[in-house]
């Protein structure tokens, strides 16, 4: 069964249509020889006098574009999800050759480079199922209500989706590289076993290249994160410029996070709060800078898309965090802590760094000099022993001897 998107007479827009691959008139070339993913078909297609059924038309006539445009949105949430499965085969093979291979009279595994690398692999995986458990909610959620208010179960998967479309395509980019990361750490702890086609890796690596391309590159949908974003708040379905107004007349009274007297869960919130201020600091004033001249600047709309990515993800594992602790849902809240403090670190050197491209790339004199101080002040954290937070991550790793956070 084929999905197939075209224009019916000379209709200005595509409709879409259910055709069968058996009918007269469609022939195929042989299969596509692919770096990986080689389970899937991917052949050249060729129509010619294809008769199709006026009851194969999918949904109403010139609705082609909205339910390509659907699928896309449904397709980047649920890569974010998949791409879980593939890094947590990854990481099992990780863990499981780290302790069976001997260096220098000792298991790999017990080695502070490894267990950094096997660290930062959990991390990456339990932070995008973090987002992916907040976002997939949401959408859920939505999609209910919608069916409540009367809406058919096409409209309100349609506009259940749609809804969240810059959590979507975020998800689609942190998920995919997360994955790459995971998979070429793998290959580095197997080191030069792990570029043999003997072992796990060589499929691994090559399957997860795929996955920062289809479903719209990652160029694309760090694009379509901000652009989304801004229409929403242009569109009052959030108060995005009325919070970045605030925030931008208000630069010089800007406070770093006070951590004396705070409890944990209360100082990792003001750093989310924090951080979202970076972000709103910026949005307006590039808005105003370029103005309709704003989409050529890609270079700077993938900065901030970053920072709204990074944000995103960081808040999603902290509420996660925060409910596995008070909640009880889990025997060790202490090693999800270690989580949340590698990835809090994590989160604001990528905050800061794409920041300060963004503001050097436009800002000059002395704008640029009091976002740069803002960001200074919105980003100041003291140092914390993430060097330790990994060791407890590969420790409890190395006992399970499989992904069980």
């Amino acid at each position: 069964m084929l999905t197939v998107f075209a224009k019916i007479d000379n209709d200005r827009v595509l409709s879409a249509f259910l055709v069968e691959s058996s009918w007269e008139g469609i022939t195929m070339n042989p299969e596509e020889h692919k770096m990986g993913i080689r389970g899937s078909s991917t052949r050249q297609i060729f129509f010619n006098d294809v008769k199709v059924p006026v009851e194969n038309l999918l949904g109403r006539r010139g609705e082609g574009f909205r339910i390509a445009l659907n699928i896309l949105h449904i397709g980047r949430i649920k890569l974010g999800a998949t791409v879980l499965g593939a890094m947590r085969r990854a990481i099992n093979y990780s863990v499981s050759y780290a302790n069976e291979r001997k260096q220098f009279g000792s298991f790999i595994a017990d080695f502070g480079a490894i267990k950094h690398k096997m660290a930062n692999q959990v991390v990456k995986m339990f932070a995008t199922e973090s987002a992916v458990y907040r976002a997939s909610k949401d959408v859920e959620d939505t999609i209910d209500s919608l069916l409540e208010q009367g809406k058919t179960y096409g409209q309100a998967n349609i506009g259940g989706v749609a809804e969240y479309e810059p959590e979507c395509a975020l998800l689609k980019v942190y998920g995919s590289e997360s994955q790459d990361y995971v998979v070429d750490e793998m290959v580095q702890i197997y080191g030069g076993m792990g570029f043999s086609s003997e072992a796990p890796a060589d499929r691994s690596y090559r399957d997860s290249r795929i996955n920062r391309i289809f479903e719209g590159t990652n160029e694309i949908n760090r694009l379509i994160t901000i652009d989304s974003t801004l229409k929403k708040g242009m569109r009052h379905k959030i108060n995005l410029f009325e919070a970045a107004s605030e925030v931008v007349n208000n630069l010089d009274k800007l406070q770093a996070v006070e951590t004396e007297g705070k409890d944990y869960y209360e100082i990792k919130h003001a750093f989310v709060s924090n951080l979202k201020k970076t972000i709103l600091m910026l949005l307006p004033v590039v808005t105003d800078t370029f103005k309709r001249d704003l989409v050529h600047e890609e270079e700077i709309q993938m900065n901030i898309s970053d920072m709204i990515m990074h944000v995103y993800v960081f808040e999603s594992t902290l509420l996660r965090v925060e409910k596995i602790e008070k909640e009880g849902l889990k025997p060790d809240a202490k090693i999800y802590r270690d989580i949340l403090d590698v990835l809090t670190r994590n989160t604001l050197q990528k905050t800061y760094s794409n920041a300060f491209d963004a503001i050097g790339s436009f800002a000059e004199g002395d704008l640029k000099e009091k976002l740069c101080s803002a960001l200074r002040t919105l980003t100041k954290a003291d140092p914390t022993n993430v060097k330790e937070s990994r060791r407890n991550i590969a420790d409890k790793l190395n006992d399970d001897g499989l992904y069980k956070f």
